[in-house]
């Protein structure tokens, strides 16, 4: 299981961190502005932004923010009310960046697919 270790939500800023099993650390960012889009990056040493992993803009589509918690909500479960809910509840089974990286491709070929 993962653990969030950061988590700010505001009118300014919406980022958190997360902290997987296999000790890798990540930032999730969401961005209304000038296109609704998430960034998710890797941390070096748990702090320092590393490299960019996974990348997602929304340019052009409209109630992008009600589409992107779709993108990451299953059928079943409760729907979360902001993306980076969202994100944070379908990568809570991921150990490791890879598998994340899988989770978020996979839940983007299902939001381009529909």
């Amino acid at each position: 299981m993962s653990k969030v270790t950061a988590y700010q939500n505001t009118d300014r800023v919406c980022f958190c961190h997360i902290k997987f099993e296999s000790r890798e650390r990540i930032l999730v960012s969401i961005a209304n502005v000038p296109m609704p889009g998430i960034k998710v990056i890797k941390l070096l040493f748990g702090i320092i932004p590393y490299k960019t992993i996974w990348e997602f803009t929304a340019a052009g589509e409209k109630r992008a923010h009600k589409k992107m918690i779709e993108m990451f909500s299953d059928r079943n479960s409760h729907k979360a009310k902001h993306p980076l809910d969202a994100i944070i509840v379908k990568l809570a089974p991921c150990r490791s960046c890879g598998e994340a990286i899988w989770t978020l491709r996979e839940a983007e070929e299902k939001f381009r697919g529909a």
